[in-house]
């Protein structure tokens, strides 16, 4: 063995298989052929131990491995006779007799005594959710409560905060995703367990084993031997040998098993010694494999091993040989394939002489090997440090050796099945499992992109209160036009042709009249100019317009918005059923006018996915990326919350507690029964009930204004004013707020307090009377008089102090107007240039500095900045490359 500066290291120590890191630096220096069993070295008396007799002689140690001339064995006679083995009780199970005094280790079969944290008992879903989320036990505890009981994400991350410590909606999402998970172990375990209880095989040592399995690789690597139609593994070929009780003896120390009485000549696989010893070998290093002990020994190892991984070329596949008469049909393609092939390769340079710490790849460095190595392109290769071998066997000793009788081919066996069982059976599983790791851990990340890149876009503020009329660019077809009100109606459609690339001359231009026009006849101002094709040069023709003054005395302003999507949503049926004489192309138009308007009723309508907010899409599962996506848009919109009254059926399904059909039925019993005047309403429709309305009712806004006077729920006089909360036929301006209707008795306890009337909620004196209480007294007080958690209790002061306009997107950043254009030429290296982020990625974010080409900042390039979508950014231009269209920016500050 190596010395000692070369096995151990901080983390190796923290390990102390052995109870006490002074005996572990002597095992480790000892070498491979000295070895010494620690439990056969001088070791302290455990406490619960009883001492012998004063009288009595401590029995002489067996021979160890050590010896040069170890004494032939005999078969248990008289002298041996003072101790005998125990009986084993079952298969695989080991017994509790010491001959080589080894009294701790007994311990460790059973309680973990000797290897702390190695719990080899049956686990919870919340010790492992804790585990795997760092989260305390009872927050795990109670965050699985909620999910049993059908709880939705923005439910618990709003109306249950006191119960997940002010957790995260991101946060709950990774702690419902382990859930998941460990559900998922939990049934396949169970599964397992059937089948191979099915088959007659089930022992109580494998069922512990697979109880206490902490992966779904881990479960596969048991069941692997049991699966219907897979081939006998070399264990259970020599099991059907009848070596087995001969193995398990070896194994434990039971009694001494003499090889030559197994040879059977007659019997393929029997008859030589050596075939018997291969034969033994390949049950225990079975064994060894699947012991739980094992398992979470090498798990614990898995975290403080230095592993690599390390990618390489692949090698070029040899192509069939063609016959003669293909030579020349295929001599074209073969040399448009080898082109493909190039190009392809040349995006996977950097990965071609790689090596990285799997502590410290980055997740899409993970997700580019992976593509890499499905094209063929890259090589893999996974390298564990020869120390974790060495460690197992230390384990594997300390579990079984120092137990039992010890003679010279028990030790050998034994040293033999260890290392067969991990370079057969162990280090792939654990390769296998380092893959499994970086690859979920990669997507995970790549979908959390996704998801905050999404998030920022849909929570992008509303541009309220003007007509917009919206561009979808084209050079064929050419642009569509739609003019959408203040409210998002339709007003006219339209399609122009501008002459691109020619010198723009608004008085002959019958286009240009066309659009001035539009904007004149509807007084609108502001444009919204989709980034698809000609883009740039639609981008180009607006802006001499609007320098040579064509719209005065309009004050005309164009903004870029993303066009991901809107193709998709104007051939959809939703499109089709708002617009059903339309021509597709043209909807797209209102479509982007909307998307400034209100970008989160806009972007409802069309699928996540298609969003174009994040990378790698493809090398993630898509359930996965969808499942997540769909839960960012729930909680977007019942975050911001929707009026009952006027919001459609893609914004209602989407609020936490709905779906499609709830969504259909609400808008069904709206349009029968008029307006609704309160939340507690809804239980009037069919199909929500306690439940449901307890999920949903608090992001549900009813808003005064919006109500049908002519409603048959609606009625003008004041007698209609709600002046008890627990009435459910009146108005209730609680009813406008995020406060839920579980708390109206407190909030109305603490309006009582502040000394103000519920109906002036919203005005300046009441929220500013609500402040004044809040500072003067104190939340934590507040909470206390009133017997509610501190959470609640900010949760519905903060509720009384919004206006009636209050919008949760009213903080983020507005777009980014302009009216001129530059182009990429023009930029220099050096420049100051300001831009808006339209993505962020692992290794850098992309900004529109407005040339029409998107720069990167990279990763090294942030500073430690987190720039988010949407924000402002002040950038300097660091390189240009005309030839590949590439900008490469350094980050100054967010603006």
């Amino acid at each position: 063995m190596e010395d000692d500066a070369i096995i151990l290291s901080d983390s190796d120590e923290d390990t102390k298989p052995f109870g006490t890191r002074s005996k572990k630096r002597k095992l480790e220096s000892d070498s491979e052929d000295e070895y010494k069993p620690p439990s056969l070295k001088k070791t302290k008396k455990v406490k619960s131990e009883k001492k012998p007799a004063a009288t009595e002689k401590p029995k002489k140690r067996q021979v160890t491995p050590k010896e040069k001339k170890p004494r032939a064995p005999k078969a248990p006679a008289a002298k041996r006779a003072p101790r005998k083995p125990k009986a084993v009780k079952g298969e695989n199970e080991l017994p509790v007799e010491n001959e080589a005094g080894c009294s701790n280790s007994t311990q460790f079969q059973d309680e973990g005594t000797d290897f702390k944290g190695l719990d080899r008992m049956e686990w919870k879903e919340e010790d492992m959710v804790s585990e795997m989320e760092q989260i305390e036990l009872w927050i795990a505890r109670n965050i699985i409560r909620l999910f049993d009981e059908d709880n939705t994400i923005p439910f618990i991350a709003r109306y249950r905060k006191e119960m997940t410590n002010d957790m995260s909606p991101e946060k709950l999402r990774d702690v419902k995703d382990s859930y998941e998970m460990v559900k998922s172990i939990k049934a396949k375990a169970a599964t397992v367990m059937k089948n191979i209880a099915k088959l007659g095989k089930l022992t109580p040592y494998l069922e512990r084993c697979i109880r206490g399995a902490r992966s779904l690789n881990e479960l596969d690597h048991i069941y692997s031997p049991f699966k219907p139609g897979s081939k006998n593994t070399l264990a259970e070929r020599a099991r059907q040998l009848g070596l087995e009780d001969a193995a398990n003896a070896i194994l434990t120390g039971s009694r001494i098993v003499y090889i030559e009485q197994l040879v059977n000549p007659e019997k393929k696989g029997l008859q030589s010694v050596k075939e018997v010893e291969l034969g033994l070998q390949h049950i225990i290093a079975d064994v060894i494999s699947k012991d739980r002990g094992v398992l979470d020994f090498l798990h614990r190892m898995k975290e403080d091993a230095k592993t690599y991984i390390e990618t390489t070329k692949a090698r070029a596949t040899k192509e069939p040989k063609n016959n003669a008469k293909n030579v020349k049909k295929e001599a074209g393609s073969s040399k448009d394939h080898h082109k493909d092939k190039v190009d392809v390769e040349s995006k996977f340079e950097n990965y071609f002489k790689f090596s990285m710490p799997v502590k410290y790849i980055k997740p899409h460095q993970v997700l580019a090997v992976n593509r890499g190595e499905n094209l063929k392109v890259l090589s893999v290769k996974i390298n564990i440090p020869d120390w974790v071998l060495r460690r197992l066997t230390n384990y594997c000793y300390s579990q079984w050796f120092c137990k039992g009788i010890q003679y010279p081919i028990r030790s050998r066996i034994l040293d033999e099945s260890i290392k067969d069982a991990y370079a057969r059976l162990i280090q792939p599983l654990l390769v296998r499992q380092v893959r499994s790791e970086l690859t979920k851990k990669a997507e995970h990340a790549a979908v959390e992109v996704f998801a905050t890149n999404l998030k920022k876009l849909l929570l992008s503020p509303p541009f309220r209160g003007q007509n917009v009329l919206g561009i979808d660019p084209g050079y064929r077809n050419g642009c569509k036009i739609g003019v959408t009100s203040h409210t998002g109606n339709v007003l006219a459609m339209d399609v122009i042709y501008p002459r691109f690339g020619c010198k723009v001359d608004p008085h002959s231009d019958p286009n240009a009249f066309k659009l001035k026009d539009m904007l004149t006849k509807y007084k609108c101002e502001v444009i919204a100019l989709g980034n698809g094709t000609a883009c740039r040069e639609t981008e180009t023709y607006l802006s001499e317009l609007i320098q040579y003054g064509w719209f005065a005395p309009l004050d005309v302003k164009f903004t870029i918005i993303s066009e991901q999507g809107a193709s998709i949503y104007s051939c959809s049926p939703v499109a089709r059923k708002e617009f059903p004489d339309t021509d597709p192309n043209t909807i797209s138009a209102v479509s982007l006018a909307r998307r400034l308007q209100d970008p989160l009723a806009e972007l409802v309508k069309v699928e996540p996915k298609h969003l174009g907010v994040g990378m790698y899409q493809h090398d993630v599962p898509e359930k996965q990326l969808s499942a997540t996506l769909d839960e960012v848009v729930v909680e977007c919109v019942s975050f911001v919350g929707v009026d009952v009254n006027t919001a459609s059926d893609c914004l209602l399904r989407r609020i936490a507690g709905l779906n499609s059909s709830r969504a259909e039925k609400i808008i069904e019993w709206r349009s029968a029964n008029g307006s609704f005047i309160n939340r507690h309403q809804l239980k009037k429709v069919k199909g929500i009930g306690a439940k449901t309305f307890e999920q949903c009712a608090g992001f549900i806004r009813i808003i005064p204004e919006t109500i049908q006077k002519g409603s048959s729920n609606f009625s003008g006089s004041s007698q209609s004013k709600k002046t008890n909360v627990t009435d459910d036929d009146g108005e209730n301006p609680l009813d406008r707020t995020w406060i839920h209707p579980e708390s109206y008795s407190v909030a109305m306890k603490f309006i009582s307090k502040c000394d103000v009337k519920l109906e002036d909620l919203g005005k300046p004196h009441f929220i500013e009377k609500v402040n004044r209480t809040v500072r003067s007294l104190g939340l934590q007080n507040l909470a206390a008089e009133l017997n509610v958690p501190e959470a609640l209790m900010k949760l519905i002061s903060e509720g009384l102090q919004q206006t009636p306009e209050h919008d949760l997107r009213a903080q983020f950043q507005e777009p980014l107007f302009r009216r001129g254009v530059t182009s990429m030429e023009d930029i220099q290296t050096g420049a100051i240039l300001t831009g808006r982020v339209q993505n962020v990625t692992h290794f850098g974010s992309f900004v529109d500095i407005g040339v029409g080409q998107d720069g990167l900042i990279p990763q090294s390039r942030l500073h430690s900045v987190r720039p988010q979508l949407g924000d402002r950014v002040e950038v300097k231009v660091y390189s240009v490359d005309l030839q590949r269209r590439r900008i490469t920016l350094d980050l100054v500050k967010i603006l």
